[in-house]
């Protein structure tokens, strides 16, 4: 099994709502177990981290609305600073990173897998080694009904009108106008939606 296929494969069984009955089947199996004590440690850890991610970041004043779903190995940090919506879906692998200035993201909005909404960044002042600069933090604003792709990159200062969809891969540096299509580096409008 290539290494590929192991991702996928624990992707998807860390999205199965049955989790402890799989995780039994395969630890029953024991082909490999070298293998079988990585697997062990990264269900076990996928799985705590899928099931208390949320909790903890609304325990810690992260305001979120009614049927959120957020997949497995989505991280979130500044719990405070981030305001989500209705019916929120974050696929796997996502970031959501409040520093010093507000998130907040509408009703309906879907994050694709890798996607990361960064409301800080480094200072590239010329003489300064880039980790001495101080962050520079902007709030972030994702209107209603908007999706981002797959490893979209939403940086500082950036707000996306309701009804918007960026393609995969996109960079968002500036704000996208309500229900256009935009993706590219940097984004752009492609057309109206």
């Amino acid at each position: 099994m290539g290494m590929l296929d192991k991702i996928k494969f624990f992707q998807r069984l860390m999205a199965d709502p049955e989790l402890d009955r799989l995780y039994k089947q395969l630890k029953e199996r024991r082909l490999d177990p070298g293998l079988l004590e990585l697997e062990d440690a990264l269900i076990r850890w996928a799985g705590f981290f899928h099931h208390h991610s949320l909790e903890y970041g609304i325990k810690h004043g992260m305001k979120v609305g009614r049927n959120p779903r957020v997949e497995p190995l989505v991280v979130f940090t500044g719990f405070e600073l981030i305001e989500i919506g209705d019916d929120f879906v974050a696929s796997s692998f996502c970031t959501v990173r409040a520093v010093a200035a507000p998130i907040k993201i509408g009703n309906k909005v879907s994050i694709g897998p890798g996607a990361a909404l960064l409301g800080a960044n480094h200072g590239i002042e010329p003489g300064v080694p880039h980790q001495d600069q101080p962050q520079k933090s902007k709030s972030i604003i994702i209107g209603d009904d908007v999706w981002l792709g797959a490893h979209c990159l939403v940086l500082p200062g950036v707000k996306i009108g309701s009804g918007s969809v960026l393609a995969a891969g996109s960079v968002v540096l500036e704000e996208i106008p309500e229900k256009v299509v935009a993706g590219g580096v940097p984004a752009r409008v492609l057309r109206s939606r």
